[in-house]
């Protein structure tokens, strides 16, 4: 099993230094004159010489595989950059927000686990009976439904019209409901099928026959024995729904006014701040490699097949 753990780690590494080549091919790729921009962000009306003095400090003279060192490891220090729009540092910028956007990605995630796993375990529990039919119901509608859709439904029924939950801002644990349903509904629609799949599947096997034969309760037996069996599946879908999560986040952080990378990400899209669009890409692009990692190493864990071909 280390073995495959290994190989993870390593194919892991390889992504990531593949992913830093394509975040530095899209700067140095970009059109224009970085050393100008900059001269003008600091200095109007910037003379040559000024020009030539940026280029020097930042090292736009120096061959392409030295500028990709010097830039590599200056992003492992946290130098990111400096943000054409702003001036300023990107590093310490990128640090405030990537709080944000944890607590986003986490709320939604937590949400959508707890919501999957009521609607799938009730319909499995009660299959054909009315908690079937609604949490089917409930998740075709979940599934059906786009992020500002359910968030613009959220802000004005709860915000607006019962003034239950604030519109925007992150201010305290109840600022962060109605982002958290808006980003996690999503998800937990598409989860809750796989665990109601997935324990239909399980109740017909052997192993499940054998348990209703010794008495055990339908409850008993998809507690006990069809639940684990489909955690290998439902940790896979579950990563894959957490990475959509991030991606949603570019449209549920300017939806409730949340300071996030995504909502950066977005500022920088907007007014082509490539070194912005950048450093976002770099950190969308680690979480996305050290998720895909993390979720294998649980598949690993949970799946006795996969520990057996390690082994």
């Amino acid at each position: 099993m280390l073995s495959l753990v290994f190989v993870r780690l390593r194919n892991s590494l390889v992504l990531l230094t593949l992913a830093t080549l394509l975040c530095f091919a899209l700067v140095v790729s970009a059109p224009g004159n970085i050393a100008v921009l900059i001269a003008e962000l600091r200095t109007p009306k910037a003379t040559f010489e000024q020009i030539q003095k940026i280029e020097v400090e930042l090292g736009l003279n120096d061959p392409l595989l030295t500028r990709y060192g010097n830039w590599l490891a200056g992003a492992f220090e946290g130098d990111l950059g400096i943000s054409y729009k702003t001036g300023e540092d990107i590093g310490p910028a990128m640090g405030g927000r990537l709080s944000t956007t944890a607590i986003l990605v986490a709320g939604g995630a937590c949400f959508a686990m707890i919501l999957s796993f009521l609607l799938g375990f009730a319909g499995a529990l009660w299959p054909g009976r009315f908690a079937d039919s609604f949490s089917r119901g409930v998740a075709l509608l979940g599934a059906s439904m786009p992020s500002f859709f359910v968030g613009a439904l959220l802000i004005y029924g709860l915000a607006v019209e019962l003034r239950l939950f604030p519109t925007f801002g992150a201010e305290g644990l109840s600022s962060w409901v109605l982002p958290w349903i808006t980003i996690g509904l999503l998800p937990a629609a598409v989860l809750s099928r796989v665990v109601r799949v997935g324990l239909e599947e399980a109740m017909s096997r052997p192993f499940t026959l054998t348990a209703a034969a010794k008495g055990l309760t339908r409850r008993s037996i998809l507690f006990r024995h069809a639940l684990p069996n489909i955690a290998p599946t439902y940790i896979n879908a579950l990563g894959a729904q957490s990475g959509a999560m991030v991606v949603g986040a570019i449209v549920v952080e300017p939806l409730f006014a949340l300071k996030g990378v995504a909502d950066l990400f977005l500022a920088g899209v907007l007014f082509r701040d490539f070194m912005v669009v950048q450093a976002c890409l770099l950190v969308f692009i680690s979480f996305f490699i050290l998720l895909n990692l993390t979720v294998d190493i649980g598949m690993m864990f949970t799946d006795p097949k996969l520990r057996r071909q390690g082994s």
